[in-house]
């Protein structure tokens, strides 16, 4: 039975990692020719769905193998535990409110509106910010070193996903975003000067109608 757990477990962090390098590579194509870029998609095509995908597997691979591997390589301390916990559930709230800001399909990286309130008045990627913290700290909770890297491996992505994104957005919304960009930080830290009132500044073509 022990053996079954743990051939599956190997399994579901192969495919996982796999899923995540997949998500990685196109993330840099993107950073390195836009021209050929995988995201933001912008519409509905085929990179659209190979990301869905992707993630899909790989989200569902880190859980299974959160699940199945746990605290196979460490059990934390009780504080370690808590605070970890803490982290996870204060990146969940800080991602959905986020989410709940500025759309599914947006979020999803179709075209949309420029959103500069609620958490966005703080961070230009609150939802990252929020996963990064999730994944941070349910990997340390877990125990798991391929649960650590399966979670590292999708922490990469979200810290480069703006690279790729802020070119996009740019072409997007022109001047807007880029006194957005200059007013907010792209995490956190200080905010630099009151952003445009043009949070809803429409200028969606219709494709994530």
């Amino acid at each position: 039975m022990a053996a079954t757990t743990s051939g599956v477990t190997a399994l579901l962090f192969g495919v996982g990692l796999l899923a995540g390098v997949t998500l990685v590579v196109g993330l840099l194509v993107s950073i390195r020719s836009p021209t050929r870029r995988f995201w933001p998609h912008g519409k509905r095509d085929w990179t659209f769905w190979v990301s869905w995908t992707a993630w899909l597997v790989y989200f569902g691979s880190l859980l299974g193998v959160t699940y199945l591997d746990w605290w196979s390589w460490y059990q934390p301390p009780t504080l370690v535990q808590g605070v970890s916990l803490l982290l996870v559930l204060a990146g969940a709230v800080f991602a959905t409110w986020a989410l709940w800001r500025l759309g599914f399909w947006e979020s999803s990286g179709l075209e949309g509106h420029l959103n500069t309130e609620g958490p966005y008045r703080y961070s230009r990627n609150p939802q990252y910010v929020g996963y990064v913290a999730m994944l941070g700290g349910g990997a340390v909770l877990a125990g798991s070193w391929m649960a650590a890297v399966l979670a590292l491996v999708g922490i990469v992505w979200f810290l480069l996903a703006p690279l790729a994104e802020e070119p996009w957005l740019s072409e997007q919304y022109g001047d807007a975003y880029e006194e957005y960009r200059r007013s907010v930080p792209r995490f956190l830290g200080r905010t630099h000067r009151e952003p445009s009132r043009q949070g809803k500044t429409d200028r969606s073509k219709g494709e994530n109608s």
